[in-house]
C-alpha cells in the first residue's frame, strides 16, 4: 500500500497532523508521499486529505481519474466530508489498513457547457455577476420547470445538500438517494421553491434573453461569465467519488456538524 497525502497548507495545524499521521504510517510500514497534482497520485492507492470540505473539493478530480478513495482528515472548521477528526490519526490507519474497509460512494454531476465537460461532488451553481438579477429557465428532463428570476440558482447532489444549497434553503437529502436538488437563491417569486428531483433526468439552465449576465461556478470555481441565451446541461455521471467511512451514522454527524455549525 502506498498513501498520497494532500495538505491544505493555509491550515495552521495541516501540517502538523499530517507529518503525525506520516508517522504512524512508517510505524506500520506503510509507504507515503506528499501529494500536490493530479499526477503525483497515478501511483498511490489512496489519498489522504488534511483539511475541510473546500479542500477535499480540491482533490476530487485526483481521484476520480485514479479510482482511489479519499481518506478525509478534519482540520478545517465543519468537514462534513471527513470521517476522522485530527485527534483520532491512531483509528485512521486502522481503518485504512482493514481488510475490509468501510467504502462510501457518492454521485457526481456531470456538467456540459460551450463544448466542454467538468465534475462536481456538490454543486453547479448560476448566480448573478455583480449586480442585477440572474434571470433563468430550468428545465429538468423534457419538461420547463419554471422561469426563475433570483440571485442565482444551484443543482446540488446528496452530498452538497448540506453546502451552498443549504443554506440557501434546500432541503437535506441523504448520502443513499438517487436525486438532486435544484435550489434558487434569494428568489424575487414567492412560487419559487427548490426542488427535490430524480437524478435520472438532466436538468437544463439557460440565461434568458432580458437577463444581466451570469456567472457559472462550479464546486465553488469560477468556469465563466454567461451571456444571455447561453445554457447549461446538468446530468448525473457515471463516475463516482469514494470516501472511507466510519461507522458513524449519517443523522448522528449531521446534528453534530450542524450544532457545531452554531459555534462557529
Amino acid at each position: 500500500m502506498k498513501v498520497g497525502i494532500f495538505i491544505n497548507t493555509t491550515k495552521s495545524d495541516a501540517n502538523k497532523y499530517a507529518n503525525q499521521f506520516g508517522a504512524l504510517l512508517l510505524n506500520k510500514g506503510i509507504e507515503y508521499k506528499v501529494v500536490n497534482l493530479k499526477e503525483d497520485c497515478k501511483d498511490v492507492d489512496l489519498i489522504a486529505v488534511f483539511g475541510g470540505d473546500g479542500t477535499i473539493l480540491r482533490v476530487v478530480e485526483y481521484a476520480i481519474s485514479y479510482d482511489i478513495p479519499i481518506l478525509a482528515v478534519n482540520t478545517g472548521t465543519l468537514g462534513f466530508l471527513t470521517c476522522i477528526e485530527s485527534d483520532q490519526l491512531d483509528k485512521a490507519v486502522e481503518i485504512i489498513t482493514d481488510k475490509k474497509p468501510s467504502i462510501e460512494k457518492r454521485s457526481v454531476l456531470k456538467i456540459r457547457y460551450n463544448g466542454e465537460k467538468y465534475y462536481a461532488l456538490n454543486e453547479v451553481l448560476v448566480q448573478r455577476n455583480q449586480c442585477g438579477v440572474c434571470k433563468l429557465s430550468l428545465e429538468i428532463g423534457s419538461n420547463f420547470v419554471d422561469k426563475i428570476y433570483a440571485d442565482g440558482l444551484i443543482i446540488s447532489t446528496p452530498t452538497g445538500s448540506t453546502a451552498y444549497s443549504l443554506s440557501a434553503g434546500g432541503s437535506i437529502l441523504t448520502p443513499d438517494i438517487n436525486a438532486f436538488i435544484a435550489t434558487p437563491i434569494c428568489s424575487h417569486s414567492l412560487h419559487n421553491r427548490p426542488i427535490v428531483y430524480s437524478d435520472t433526468n438532466t436538468s437544463t439552465i439557460k440565461v434568458l434573453e432580458n437577463s444581466n449576465k451570469c456567472t457559472l461556478y462550479i464546486d465553488g470555481k469560477k468556469i465563466s461569465i454567461l451571456n444571455a441565451g447561453e445554457k447549461v446541461e446538468v446530468l448525473k455521471s457515471k463516475k463516482m467519488v469514494k470516501f472511507y467511512s466510519t461507522e458513524n451514522h449519517f443523522f448522528q454527524k449531521l446534528t453534530y456538524k450542524l450544532n457545531k455549525w452554531g459555534e462557529v
